[in-house]
């Protein structure tokens, strides 16, 4: 008899909490006076609409208050485009040709941002353009080419500029294939790159101390969520860019190579990345690299989950700005900013109008204005809802995701002293509106609120 009564009693228990996890609201506690931190520029882009001065469109870049375009995929940027013959005199400035990365690199800095230089190649047909992605005949004077290039952009060297770039990136996922005559960034081994990465690293950094050396843009850590065992369960390439990974910081380690950054890729879930982001720090920490900064400067969120640029798709990539702020990730770029409205490049639609996911950028590039994180005091009751407060001289702010596939969730806010000022949301028809503050967060929707006290 005692025992019935004791599974009914668990039963009671449990359909009580159930349903109070259904209808109590979850009310997000913020102390906008308590800081945890600065706020991070997570909410970059890779590449641009069009590369001219003054445009109407990249304008809206400035307005979400972007601080970084990394200029991969840019072509023109590419080594092998600025300095097309490998044999000639790398101190003679008529051996290298400026002229069209000049005019991209000018319209990048016209929108306020900074460009995040890769030093590389974009994606190339391994078989059309074999020879520049093969290890380059001298690694010294590959670095030495990057010196000039660097030289040209910040100290005014052959009729240059004064730009003060600071992040210059070594290659582009040089793992990309586990076939070497299939990589299209880079024909060579392992090792023949981590003796690029090092050499290149070493000189530059002796050569402009002030600079950010890092690299490799690694094609990402996919295969830690494929299953429990990091061995089994994942493809082979997969698999491979996690040993690449592992067989990289042991290489600089060995050699003690300069890694002020760390970068890398994923195309994938907010969750399964905040796992990839604690996998990168732990492993740069075990590698005696703890104050390397961590950036992703290719992202997305699965792409091949996402089957529209609805509202849903603008939550999701919010979800992710939030959750990289959260985690403590100090630069990210979104790939990418070109006008395509397609899932790759979600920015715009309809003729280069904001996108759902704009307006989460837009947010998110007030609150980065404002300067600080605050606290939230119950930062995750739900896997699927994401939250993050901003606060500063300026103002107080609150960005809210639910990526829930099905699941509304009921709202509450408790700010202290601090009471709503407006909430803005985007709607059905994906337009940026501002309407009252609900009690209700939608399946797939995002609610940005500012304060005043």
């Amino acid at each position: 008899m005692k025992t019935i009564q004791v599974i009914i009693a668990a039963v009671l228990a449990f359909l009580t909490a159930f349903f109070q996890l259904i209808f109590t609201p979850y009310v997000i506690r913020v102390d906008f006076d308590s800081v945890v931190g600065e706020m991070k520029p997570v909410h970059n882009i890779g590449r641009m609409h069009e590369y001219v001065l003054c445009s109407e469109v990249n304008s809206l870049f400035t307005g979400a208050n972007m601080t970084s375009c990394r200029t991969h995929d840019i072509n023109c940027t590419d080594i092998h485009r600025i300095f097309p013959d490998f044999s000639k005199d790398v101190n003679d400035e008529n051996s290298y040709d400026f002229t069209e990365c000049d005019s991209v690199l000018a319209s990048i800095a016209d929108t306020g941002m900074e460009p995040f230089f890769r030093l590389g190649i974009s994606y190339s047909d391994p078989v059309k353009a074999h020879d520049f992605l093969l290890p380059p005949a001298d690694y010294t004077k590959w670095a030495q080419i990057c010196e000039h290039i660097i030289l040209h952009y910040n100290e005014g060297w052959a009729d240059g500029f004064h730009y003060n770039i600071k992040y210059w990136e070594i290659w582009n996922e040089p793992e990309n294939s586990d076939d070497i005559s299939d990589n299209h960034f880079w024909i060579g081994t392992d090792e023949e790159f981590f003796r690029l990465y090092d050499t290149a690293a070493k000189y530059l950094k002796e050569r402009f101390p002030s600079v950010k050396i890092g690299g490799y843009g690694s094609c990402g850590f996919y295969a830690l969520t494929k299953t429990n065992a990091l061995n089994t369960g994942a493809t082979s390439r997969n698999q491979y860019f996690v040993t690449y990974f592992q067989n990289f910081l042991d290489y600089i380690k060995k050699h003690n190579s300069p890694l002020d950054f760390f970068s890398w890729h994923s195309y994938t879930t907010t969750q399964k990345n905040a796992r990839y982001i604690e996998y990168v720090k732990e492993n740069l920490t075990k590698a005696g690299y703890a104050e390397t900064e961590i950036i992703v400067d290719e992202w997305n969120y699965n792409p091949t989950e996402n089957d529209k640029i609805d509202r849903r798709y603008g939550a999701n990539q919010t979800s992710m700005l939030i959750m990289f702020q959260n985690k403590g990730v100090d630069m990210a770029h979104y790939y990418d900013g070109d006008d395509d409205a397609q899932l790759w490049a979600g920015l715009f639609v309809n003729g280069r109008q904001p996108s759902s996911a704009y307006y989460g950028f837009w947010a998110f590039g007030q609150m980065f204005k404002l300067g600080s994180q605050a606290k939230i005091n119950n930062l995750r009751l739900y896997d699927e809802l994401y939250a993050l407060a901003a606060t500063g001289e300026d103002g107080q702010a609150l960005l809210i995701a639910n990526v829930s596939e099905k699941k509304d969730r009921k709202l509450g806010i408790d700010a202290g002293s601090y009471t709503v000022d407006k909430c803005m949301t985007v709607n059905e028809k994906c337009e940026w509106v501002e309407i009252p503050l609900p009690d209700v967060i939608e399946s797939g929707s995002m609610l940005y609120i500012t304060f005043k006290k």
